[in-house]
């Protein structure tokens, strides 16, 4: 069976999640306590590995517990499950009413029992109590009609008579509050058939016992419902819930282990133990002899025998998990030994590059919960692999990034075998190339948990994750990227790209159309990024402005091998000013215009008017723009709007640029081009 939907109702702070679409690889995003944990805890249930059944008292939601929860068998998961042609093919054998069925549809209730809705939708009514007496005292009323051939009358009389009297007494014995039983019909049956011995008396009453007959067809189609009901149950998939309290420890105390287990057996701590002696073959009572042998005789044969079964079991299932986890895994080659030592149950590693052993314990902490989780699957599926659907809560929280990342490709590659959902916070753990496959998990202002399904909710708290997967995204393609340019902000991209196309117009030399401008979002971002890039020894340059650079954040470009000559461009190289920024590369009278045109009555006569060849100052037009805007006009000194405005008329009319900033732009653009 293949489940395309499912839905979770009256568990914990879940008073309806409506149907979630699900695929075979489906990503839960959400932030803590938003619900995730309570979803898969309450799907899992509905066919549990672990066995572990529905508590109302720990379970149904407790602001209406006190009120509701004994009204009715209140219903908590559901899913719609797309059968498998040999599904499709046995459940018709069973039952005729299913030979069109393709889904089906159950639920599980607080108390365990199934709910099943086919679809197409089939049914058939159960035989009640008043539908039996109903046919009784229409056969009653048959008997009392019927009318004998010539001849016959008095014997159809003592007929009559004695049937009457007959179907009264099964009419009192209906039970009014049981259950209809097919032996009921069988033996009403037989006190009509039973009355008639010539075929004339065959005759007239086998109409009557028409009616029982179809009773007893209602009942035969009723009970092959039940038995293809009883088919969908067996085969669920299994569901196996996994979460960070299921790692295992690697050295296990077997007697604290058997105590714990007999006194607390719901632990969440002693699952996947119990799973690991579940897989060596070893059981409660063999755990306890475990220990026997150390004051024993060393010839003693029962002692040695038991010894050495110990030994072949642990050796067997060593090699087994050895052998299967390297399938599944599809990594380096990891080996594992089982061992027991007097009273303590051991797990060794070793792998193909380091043969030497190591406890679980001290291997990584991705590993210990990939095992745990395989060890729990593969015990509780009962190596059933294509019947279990996996559901990992916050699976790979300890991973570093790029390992999170290597674990969504190993869900991907198990998906073609299992379903698997998992739920995150991480954005390193969501494919962004498969957006249809996550569904976002949040709260309402009720406090109850929701799953959006057809579109994302307005809680930026759940969608951080996604935010910052597609920053994730967006910043491995810049630092992963061609050559590079790497610029102080946005406005200085768009002024490079209209000057880039205004010298392009005009036939001259602009950026090489392959090198890639990138804003940091600021001067304390440029030098971070700008280090980044050289990790990824791809050619960059960068160009600053001098002003308000950090001393520290010059002083680390030498050590990134950037320095004027190497990677490092000044726009003060291309004008008389320290502190030039990308507007001073400009003729006065060209960024003024634009200036006057966002702040019509600003004072321009305060800023200097000279050519950037004679400029000596060290602030930058632009800085001297803004300290004027503020200081007479008491607000912030828009810049994106001027740069705006001034790359649409460089686009515009890129023919009434003066030589001087041409050349300037043309030798800049010469040596970007020549740096990367």
């Amino acid at each position: 069976m293949q489940l395309a939907e499912f839905r979770v109702q009256n568990y914990k702070i879940i008073e309806d999640t409506g149907w979630v679409p699900v695929q075979n690889l489906t990503t839960f995003v959400g932030k803590n306590e938003s619900g995730k944990s309570a979803i898969f805890r309450a799907l899992s249930k509905l066919n549990p590995s672990d066995g572990e059944g529905y508590d109302g008292l720990k379970e149904f939601p407790r602001q209406r517990y006190a009120a509701e929860i004994t009204r009715t068998d209140w219903p908590v998961a559901s899913g719609r499950f797309i059968l498998s042609s040999d599904e499709k093919r046995d459940i018709s054998a069973i039952s005729e009413l299913c030979n069109e069925v393709g889904s089906v549809e159950v639920t599980r209730h607080y108390t365990g029992t199934y709910s099943i809705t086919y679809h197409p939708d089939v049914g058939v009514d159960l035989v009640t109590p008043p539908d039996l007496i109903y046919s009784i005292e229409s056969a009653i009323e048959q008997v009392r009609n019927l009318v004998a051939p010539e001849g016959k009358g008095d014997e159809l009389g003592r007929i009559k008579e004695g049937l009457l009297s007959s179907l009264e007494e099964h009419k009192g014995a209906v039970p009014v509050d049981g259950q209809v039983q097919k032996r009921h019909i069988a033996d009403l049956i037989n006190a009509i058939k039973s009355r008639a011995n010539e075929p004339w008396q065959h005759d007239i009453l086998d109409p009557v016992t028409e009616p029982m007959y179809r009773l007893v067809r209602q009942m035969e189609i009723f009970e092959g419902l039940m038995a293809a009901n009883r088919y969908i149950i067996e085969h669920l998939p299994k569901f196996v819930y996994f979460d960070q309290y299921s790692v295992i420890d690697s050295a296990i105390h077997i007697p604290t282990f058997i105590a714990t287990l007999k006194s607390h057996p719901d632990m969440p701590g002693l699952r996947a133990t119990n799973c690991l002696f579940r897989h060596v073959n070893l059981d409660l009572d063999q755990l306890d002899q475990l220990g026997s042998h150390k004051n024993a005789v060393d010839d003693n044969p029962v002692i040695r025998r038991q010894v050495d079964e110990r030994s072949i079991l642990l050796s067997t299932a060593s090699n087994l998990m050895t052998k299967k986890f390297k399938d599944w895994w599809g990594q380096r080659r990891i080996r594992f030994r089982y061992d027991i030592d007097g009273d303590y149950f051991r797990v060794w590693v070793s792998d193909d590059l380091d043969p030497s052993e190591i406890e679980l314990e001290q291997r990584s902490a991705g590993l210990q919960y990939f095992f745990s989780f395989y060890l729990i699957f593969l015990v509780e599926s009962g190596d059933a692999y294509q019947d279990s659907i996996l559901l990992l809560d916050e699976p790979g929280l300890q991973l570093h990034p790029t390992a999170q990342q290597q674990a969504t490709r190993l869900f991907e590659r198990l998906s073609h075998q299992n379903q698997i959902f998992f739920s995150t916070h991480s954005p390193f753990m969501i494919d962004l190339d498969n957006l249809d496959r996550v569904r976002t998990i949040y709260e309402e202002k009720d406090g109850t948990t929701k799953v959006s399904v057809s579109e994302w909710p307005a809680d930026r708290d759940s969608l951080f994750p996604l935010e910052a997967a597609l920053a994730t995204r967006i910043a491995d393609q810049v630092l992963s990227g061609g050559k590079q340019l790497v610029v102080d902000d946005i406005l200085e991209l768009w002024l490079l790209q209209a000057m880039n196309y205004a010298l392009q117009n005009m036939g001259k030399t602009g950026l090489s159309p392959d090198i890639r401008i990138t804003p940091a979002g600021g001067t304390s971002n440029l030098i971070p990024l700008a280090l980044m890039m050289s990790t990824h020894k791809k050619p960059a340059a960068v160009l600053l402005s001098g002003q308000n650079i950090p001393s520290a954040a010059l002083d680390k470009l030498p050590a990134m091998n950037i320095r004027y000559g190497n990677g490092l461009l000044l726009y003060s190289s291309f004008v008389n000013r320290q502190g030039a920024g990308i507007e001073d590369l400009f003729a006065p009278d060209l960024y003024h215009r634009c200036v006057k045109d966002i702040y019509p009555d600003l004072p321009l006569g305060q800023v200097s008017e000279n050519s950037p060849a004679d400029r000596s100052e060290e602030r930058g037009v632009a800085i001297q723009v803004a300290d004027l805007v503020e200081r007479r006009q008491g607000e912030h000194f828009d810049r994106w709007r001027v740069a705006e405005l001034l790359s649409d008329r460089i686009c515009e009319s890129p023919h009434n640029l003066d030589e001087e900033t041409v050349d300037r732009f043309s030798r800049l653009f010469a040596e970007i081009n020549q740096l990367v």
